[in-house]
């Protein structure tokens, strides 16, 4: 254990009030310098294919490129790519590049899931319409080879992914549960837990031990701590009360996440009572305001609630 200060990431999901999707993407851009100039850890961006015409994006090693070079210090990366659709080969390549450009600074994070209707499958994969859990494992498996055994590839599979010997990028095992928890310990993946999607863990989650069973199987495998994080949606807006009544609303919809309802009064103490229960290193954070200016002052005051609070982490 040591004593930190509160780490804080932040995920884009690249949802605004603009009117136009460039406008949109232009948010994008100045939230994140916004983050890099406050001190934010991270930027992640997720990657969602919706049938929604004002969403900016599909593609995120793009503007992981675009924003890792308006920035100075801030990690940027996906949260996370959905790993089942794409050519091992072709993510890895993208994702080392960027990293030895951006001087160690991309995230790749490894998702499974899916484009949200059927007709997408199709464009993904003309060969493989469907997607099962095979494909998300064995591109899993590609991506792991390709990045962590450089030399043997090369030597016995003349396999070069440029440049040679450069830095790999941080890989993230992106859940909301730990299934596949032995399988992030062999591929040495950092693990970052969704709060966002799945059961209502902010009052119980029968899970948590098993994130203490990942960290010392981690450490006596590779003798070295995992990073880990906690992803959270928050609202500095909307009451509790209001809250529930959104999620009734779309409780069926594949758009539906569990938000907290936080204020400045209570939002150190809620990530100091998630800390105590997960024992994390970082928290990132999804602010679901859609506006620019309320969303850069939002960050401005989490930084300020969390600037001098020191935590005990592993």
């Amino acid at each position: 254990m040591r004593n930190e200060e509160i780490k804080i990431g932040l995920l884009e999901f690249g949802v605004s009030d603009q009117k136009n999707s460039m406008y949109g993407l232009e948010d994008i851009f100045s939230y994140a310098t916004a983050a890099d100039e406050i001190g934010f850890s991270r930027f992640w961006i997720s990657e969602h294919h919706r049938s929604n015409s004002l969403h900016p994006y599909n593609n995120p090693e793009i503007l992981i490129s675009l924003i890792a070079g308006m920035t100075n210090t801030i990690r940027v990366g996906s949260a996370g790519s959905l790993i089942g659709y794409y050519s091992p080969y072709s993510l890895v390549q993208n994702y080392k590049l960027l990293n030895n450009i951006f001087n160690d600074r991309i995230d790749f994070g490894l998702s499974k899931g899916r484009p949200e209707h059927s007709h997408l499958h199709n464009y993904f994969n003309i060969n493989n319409p469907s997607f099962n859990n095979k494909d998300y494992m064995n591109n899993l498996e590609g991506i792991c080879d390709l990045l962590q055994n450089e030399e043997e590839n090369y030597e016995k599979r003349n396999i070069i992914i440029p440049p040679y010997k450069g830095l790999s990028p941080a890989l993230w095992y992106l859940s909301n549960s730990y299934k596949l928890r032995e399988m992030a310990v062999e591929k040495k993946l950092n693990i970052c837990k969704s709060l966002m999607h799945g059961l209502d863990v902010f009052d119980f989650d029968p899970d948590v031990e098993e994130l203490r069973k990942y960290r010392e199987e981690f450490f006596v495998t590779h003798n070295e701590m995992p990073q880990v994080a906690l992803v959270i949606a928050v609202t500095f807006n909307d009451s509790p009360e209001i809250v529930k009544e959104k999620e009734a609303k779309i409780i069926n919809s594949k758009e539906a996440i569990k938000t907290l309802a936080v204020s400045e009064e209570n939002f150190l103490e809620t990530l100091e009572n998630l800390q105590k229960r997960y024992e994390v290193d970082e928290f990132i954070i999804y602010d679901t305001e859609k506006n620019l200016d309320k969303k850069i002052e939002n960050l401005k005051l989490m930084k300020e609630l969390t600037s001098q609070k020191i935590l005990k982490v592993y």
